[in-house]
């Protein structure tokens, strides 16, 4: 096998020094290598949190990006590192057939000592033009050259005859720009019918390693530049498909953030069929869930919508029926059914939501609660220590935004309709009530009875109260005593009074 022979390296020992640790230079490389410890780890944070703020495409662009880069530096490394060992094996291959062929045709003349064949041989070699061979060299048994040839004119290398002869193989040592090939020529002679090993000399082929290596420097170059542009091509690739990523994300982060601002009327556009899809298709049908929740809470009380949350809150333990004070307000339209035979439905509909809408602002802005729509008629509840003030405040206001109304739409010759309204307070039963398959929350008591029936002495522009109810707010509003009243399934009457609403609040 071949020898590879590498110029040594002189190796300088030194004396360990023992270590003291009162050494000052020792304590302040201590303290040098804590500080850049420290600025190092300092800076990394600040790193990790600068990238943190960067916008997702940017960061998978940065991250896939440098990923694709080390594997294609490793790749284009490993290649190359290949390329030239098989290239450098190869190269020596070769020269280890020219020295041995050019050794084994100058055997003979240099044991017969025929100078002028040996340079014959050199001079055939030189006329062959091999790439990159700069010297040839053939030695004799003293180590004398016989034959030389310089490409460059001058020797690429300082021969150590002694060392040369002393070869027993082929051998290559390698400098820094040059490749240097020997080959010992040996002879058999037989003396008394044994067989010795003559040194006749050697040979000796340098060759330029920049020549050598030349087809490497081309396939390095053309491995560098599809590197590039592979790096460039992808980069561009991932720049776009994290656009689109970070796109489909951006889009998630605009509708939840609509969302939490009120807004239902989002819909993300689902544009793949990937995780980002599947998510836009999840978050569309969340918004669709919310919109219909919010509209079904149109068709249900504020009471119910609380007793809702308030049960999935407290997983089904919060919703007993209670015992609570409230005041209860009833409205209802007066001769309606005599109207609402003049017109069409849709007429109908739109014309009673104009007043309901009215009352519902109103008693909600006076903190009471819309209990339910029953036909022409509202229910409402409020509950506080001032709800008689809440409720009484209520009525009043309507029946003046009622007026008010009415003079708009009679100087515009619109359909009027006229509102009364019975109020009362007391204590009723809270709670949801109805059938495994629909229930309401409501409340149930002789209150809201009372409430209903005085509603139904109310005449049109008419407020009808208690009398207990009006003693509460201590003569706040003016009141006229009315008479008294019956209501079914009570053997007591009951004491009355209208509110006037045409004068103002008594102090």
């Amino acid at each position: 096998m071949p020898q590879t022979i590498r110029p040594k390296r002189n190796l300088v020992s030194a004396t360990a020094t023992p270590r003291i640790n009162s050494n000052p230079t020792a304590s302040l490389t201590k303290k040098a290598i804590h500080k850049f410890s420290f600025w190092a780890a300092s800076l990394w944070r600040k790193s990790l949190d600068l990238f943190s703020c960067f916008p997702i495409r940017y960061k998978l662009s940065l991250i896939i990006g440098a990923i694709v880069l080390l594997v294609m530096t490793a790749f284009t490394l490993i290649v190359l590192r290949n390329q030239q060992m098989a290239l450098k094996n190869r190269t020596t291959q070769m020269c280890y057939f020219l020295v041995q062929n050019l050794a084994e045709s100058v055997k003979g003349d240099l044991l017969l000592a025929k100078s002028e064949k040996v340079r014959e041989a050199v001079f055939r070699l030189q006329n062959n033009t091999i790439e990159g061979l700069e010297q040839v060299s053939i030695f004799n048994h003293k180590g004398e050259v016989i034959a030389d040839y310089f490409k460059s004119g001058e020797r690429i290398a300082n021969l150590n005859a002694a060392q040369i002869l002393n070869l027993k193989k082929f051998t290559t040592i390698e400098r820094p720009h040059y490749l240097d090939f020997y080959y010992p020529i040996d002879s058999e002679l037989k003396e008394n019918d044994l067989v010795k090993q003559v040194r006749l000399g050697a040979a000796y082929l340098g060759f330029s390693k920049n020549l050598i290596l030349t087809p490497l420097v081309h396939a390095r170059n053309i491995a560098i530049g599809s590197a590039l542009f592979i790096i460039l091509f992808s980069s561009v690739g991932i720049h776009l498909i994290s656009r689109k990523m970070a796109k489909q994300l951006q889009m998630l982060s605009n509708g939840a953030r609509a969302v939490g601002n009120g807004n239902l009327n989002v819909q993300i556009a689902v544009t793949t069929k990937d995780e980002l899809g599947l998510l836009a298709a999840e978050f569309n049908s969340m918004i669709q869930q919310l919109r219909e929740k919010w509209h079904m809470q149109k068709f249900m009380s504020k009471l119910t919508v609380d007793m809702i949350k308030d049960t999935v809150r407290t997983r089904g333990k919060g919703s007993k029926a209670i015992k609570r004070n409230v005041a209860v307000l009833f409205s209802d339209v007066r001769n309606f059914s005599s109207i609402a035979e003049k017109l069409d439905p849709e007429e109908i509909v739109k014309l009673i939501n104009i007043y309901f809408d009215l009352q519902t602002r109103i008693i909600e802005r006076n903190h009471g609660i819309v209990d339910k729509f029953m036909g022409d008629q509202i229910m409402a509840i409020f509950q506080g220590r001032s709800m008689a003030d809440s409720v009484l405040r209520a009525a009043v206001e309507i029946q003046r935004q009622v007026r008010m109304l009415n003079q708009a739409r009679s100087a515009a010759g619109k359909i009027l309709l006229e509102i009364g309204i019975g109020i009362n307070n007391g204590s009723a039963i809270m709670g949801h009530m109805g059938s495994t398959s629909r229930m309401d929350y409501t409340v149930l008591g002789d209150v809201v009875n009372v409430a209903s029936r005085l509603c139904a002495s109310a005449k049109a522009g008419q407020i009808i109260t208690s009398l207990e109810l009006a003693h509460k707010v201590n003569g706040s509003y003016p009141t006229s005593r009315l008479k008294s009243i019956s209501v079914k399934g009570r053997s007591q009457l009951i004491e009355v009074c209208e509110v006037d609403y045409d004068r103002d609040i008594l102090l």
